[in-house]
Parts: structure tokens; C-alpha cells; sequence
């Protein structure tokens, strides 16, 4: 699944020159925290609530209220952005951008076209709604957990073949890996688990059911 599916388009930026505390503002009203940065419409950089907490913290030191209050009013978000933030293409997926956020130990990641036009932004927030969405978790139904001790050929076919006889219909399937053994989780539409339970157990699969 592309990222383009969960980032937040039409996203709101702002220019190097752009005062910290206007920044500041921004992320107030819109309950952002961050903001990219473009020039002449292209991505310079990022500036981020941490980048702004640091110069505060960092000066608040030595300086009164009033003295950092006008620091900030004079500082530029160019002076304190992050130029070097890493940014994605809109086809990257979804786990591929997961891993990079991991990677890089970031919460937000601006994503751009060939041109550095900035297109949208996503966080770690859309992961986690993206992980939700994907595991069917919220469709309604019930949900099976069926463990395998061996790996075999045919085993998920069988599951589901077994299912389908039943008139069961799956809407999500996740395969895990656990050590030694595998575990397959199996989003089923209707509230009909016990069934399912019922018919994979008596063809000798170890199921348990989560009701939701």
C-alpha cells in the first residue's frame, strides 16, 4: 500500500524567513508539530516543536523571559531548521516508510515529488492507523488466531478452504512468524468465530477466537 493512501495532503508550510514564533503560532492553531519548509516551492527543510524546545531550552539558560521571547521573535526558522530531513516519494509503501522512520528515529515524514514539491506529510500516527486498516482490526467480525507448529505447503490453502466450506468469509490475513512456530491471524466478516473455531480445531488446528 503506497503512502499516498494514509499521508495528509495540502499540507501547510512555511518559508526560511518565516519568524520561529510565527511558526510557533501555526502549529498552534492547525495542532501541528512540525511544519516543512519550501522555497520557491521547493523542500529546504523541516522545523519541528523538539528543534524549537532545544533553541528555547538552550538560550533560557543565561537569558530573562522578555530576552528570549525577543530571540525568538528575531530568530528565523532557517537559523534553527533541519535541513537534512528525510523525505519520501509518494509510491514509496507503507512498510517501507515504517522501517525508514524507524531507521532515522523520526515521528513525521515529509513526503515530495521528483521536483521537491512538497505533496503531503505522514506520521507516526497514519503508521499506526495504516497497521489498524491493514489488520482489519476495526471492520467488524471476529478474529482467529491459529497457531503451526510446522511449516508445511498448502497449510494457509487448507485453512481457508476449510472456512470456506463453513460459508465463512475472511477479510484480512496476517502471517507471523514466532520463533519456532507460525501464526496465522484471520479477520472473519460476520461474529460467527465459535463456528470457525469449532471446525478448524476438529481438522486439528490450535485456534483461539478474540471477539470484538
Amino acid at each position: 500500500m503506497n503512502i499516498k493512501h494514509y499521508m495528509t495532503p495540502n499540507v501547510v508550510t512555511i518559508n526560511p524567513d518565516t519568524r520561529v514564533t510565527e511558526a510557533v503560532d501555526l502549529m498552534e492553531k492547525h495542532d501541528f508539530h512540525s511544519l516543512p519548509v519550501v522555497k520557491n516551492n521547493s523542500f529546504v527543510g523541516l522545523v519541528t516543536e523538539d528543534l524549537i524546545k532545544n533553541k528555547t531550552s538552550s538560550a533560557a539558560t543565561s537569558l530573562s523571559i522578555y530576552e528570549l521571547n525577543y530571540l525568538l521573535d528575531k530568530t528565523t526558522v532557517k537559523e534553527i531548521m533541519e535541513q537534512e530531513a528525510p523525505t519520501a516519494l509518494q509510491d514509496l509503501q507503507i512498510e517501507e516508510a515504517a522501517i525508514l522512520m524507524v531507521d532515522k528515529n523520526i515521528t513525521v515524514l515529509p513526503i515530495i515529488d521528483e521536483d521537491k514539491n512538497v505533496n503531503g506529510i505522514i506520521t507516526y500516527k497514519d503508521i499506526f492507523r495504516a497497521l489498524i486498516e491493514l489488520s482489519g482490526y476495526q471492520s467488524g467480525g471476529d478474529r482467529l488466531i491459529i497457531e503451526i507448529d510446522e511449516d508445511k505447503v498448502g497449510v494457509l490453502d487448507n485453512i481457508t478452504s476449510i472456512l470456506a466450506y463453513e460459508n465463512i468469509s475472511i477479510s484480512h490475513i496476517f502471517v507471523n512468524r514466532i520463533e519456532d512456530r507460525i501464526e496465522i491471524t484471520i479477520q472473519i466478516s460476520e461474529k460467527v468465530g465459535d463456528k470457525a473455531k469449532e471446525a478448524l480445531v476438529e481438522k486439528g488446528y490450535k485456534t483461539s477466537v478474540i471477539n470484538e
